[in-house]
């Protein structure tokens, strides 16, 4: 399917961005759709055709595709935006609406939603949140996704293969916070305050985290769409979750002058588990150490 039109929502932003940019390396040519786009986007998104458009408007006129990726979220919570739950569940369904009927109209080879570990609540998983685990969030966030996972096999299991693909953390090149994504990662706010001599905080409990490089995404996207859609939700997130010891053990490496803080836990959730995918097999998905090295590295010679 290299070569095949993608159609993907959200690539404005610095996980969907990686994903189009990904994509549009291997071959395919994307159409990134999202509110705006700012120049960091512009410059990841190079070779990307860029439309600005508000999925939640009444009227919206797409461009046909071969694979439709649905990615737009408000991950922000609703007070920090000044908006109700239920306006924040809105905000987050209607864009979805407007991409399963584009779908049902279009008939594309297949769609692909991009769901959340965020489904999960802290008591999930025992002791992993493995595929048989029943997600049980009630936050607005967590409600829009697990309803959209529902919807996207309920209204175009009979018109395509359908992809729902739940992610955990994410990390990467060139993060930043957004309106709708106002807090870095754990791992880049860990470098961040390294960098700028800040001590690193960290809980005490020492938790095991799906952290996933940004980059691979893309990669493996286009194995998952290249095989068979699956009515279930997939977890995808790279093997062998790391501690936050381990995390910080290499950020230390490069910033070996940082001081650490162990603080009272939080109740972090269990790890993803990813699924066991026959098309993912081999996948080299990149370590911790080497995303970290990528990172940091990145950061000295900038």
């Amino acid at each position: 399917m290299i070569g095949a039109r993608i159609l993907i929502s959200g690539a404005g932003g610095f996980v969907v961005g990686h994903i189009a940019a990904g994509l549009a390396t291997l071959g395919y040519k994307v159409c990134a759709l999202d509110l705006t786009f700012d120049a960091a986007a512009e410059q990841r998104l190079a070779g990307c055709d860029l439309v600005a458009v508000d999925l939640a408007s009444d009227w919206v006129a797409l461009p046909s595709a071969d694979i439709l990726i649905h990615g737009a979220a408000l991950t922000t919570n609703p007070a920090a935006l000044g908006l109700t739950a239920a306006q924040h569940v809105a905000a987050n369904m209607r864009p979805l609406l407007t991409m399963l009927t584009h779908a049902g109209n279009l008939h594309p080879n297949a769609f692909v939603f991009l769901s959340s570990s965020g489904v999960f609540a802290a008591t999930d998983g025992a002791p992993d949140l493995t595929d048989t685990c029943t997600p049980t969030a009630q936050g607005p966030y967590s409600a829009a996704k697990r309803a959209g996972e529902a919807l996207v096999q309920g209204a175009l299991g009979d018109t395509c293969q359908t992809f729902t693909l739940r992610l955990g953390y994410i990390y990467g090149p060139g993060e930043a916070a957004r309106a709708t994504r106002m807090k870095v990662s754990l791992v880049q706010g860990w470098i961040d305050a390294a960098g700028s001599g800040e001590t690193l905080q960290h809980d005490a409990t020492d938790p095991r985290r799906d952290l996933t490089f940004a980059p691979d995404l893309g990669p493996a996207i286009d194995r998952l769409v290249r095989g068979l859609g699956q009515a279930q939700p997939i977890h995808l997130c790279a093997p062998n979750p790391p501690r936050d010891s381990e995390v910080l053990a290499q950020i230390l490496r490069y910033h070996p002058d940082a001081t650490r803080r162990a603080v009272p836990g939080s109740g972090v959730k269990p790890p993803m588990i990813p699924s066991s995918m026959p098309s993912l097999d081999g996948f080299a998905w990149t370590t911790i150490a080497d995303g970290i090295a990528h990172l940091c590295l990145t950061e000295v010679s900038a």
